[in-house]
């Protein structure tokens, strides 16, 4: 018999919590007076999530969690830069969290834009301009190119999560952070590991 580690307990307890949230059956753990108080010391998140902006995404929500337990990211499109990686170090090196999820969703506004090949002005082009690599390879999938693009996307992210040096690519090839890619279904509330 194998002990689960870290990340697979904390893996098993987003996806218990989204279960109850699609259930409409959540609990809202972690949300009272009492544990506001004692999360004022400090903070102990089991797992980060790099998320996209989108007002319907909010994890503590779709993961039935409370105050303290995520350590949450987002970004339009869940992109990763040199800000976004420095705080998933902050998380993995000084919090002790040994788990990422990068969570894609579906009908993302931002990946839709580069899918149509739209050319948004001021910062919103440095999104998509992150984003076109993930629509190049989709295009050549068969299916649907906005569903394989944002997964594909998630995927690139996870990746270039993974060989982030120093910090993140040590942990991760000594087995010691796991990253993965999920992706939550707007329409069903569901949450699936991207694989």
């Amino acid at each position: 018999m194998t002990t689960q580690t870290n990340a697979e307990r904390a893996l098993k307890k987003l996806l218990q919590g989204n279960k109850r949230f699609v259930a409409a059956n959540a609990r809202h753990p972690n949300q009272g007076i009492k544990h506001r108080k004692e999360a004022t010391k400090g903070q102990k998140p089991f797992a980060v999530i790099v998320g996209c902006s989108d007002s319907r995404v909010p994890p503590e929500i779709i993961f039935d969690q409370g105050l303290g337990d995520l350590f949450i990211i987002r970004v339009a499109g869940n992109i990763v830069d040199d800000c976004v990686l420095g705080s998933i170090e902050y998380a993995v090196g000084h919090l002790g969290t040994d788990l990422v999820v990068v969570l894609g969703h579906g009908k993302c506004g931002a990946i839709t834009t580069a899918v149509n090949g739209e050319t948004p002005h001021g910062h919103i082009g440095s999104i998509v301009k992150a984003i076109l690599p993930a629509v190049k390879k989709a295009k050549q999938e068969s299916g649907d190119v906005l569903e394989n693009a944002i997964r594909t996307n998630v995927r690139f992210v996870v990746d270039r999560i993974k060989s982030s040096k120093p910090i993140i690519a040590k942990k991760v090839n000594a087995k010691k952070l796991h990253i993965i890619g999920a992706y939550y279904d707007i329409e069903t509330g569901e949450v699936s590991i991207i694989e």
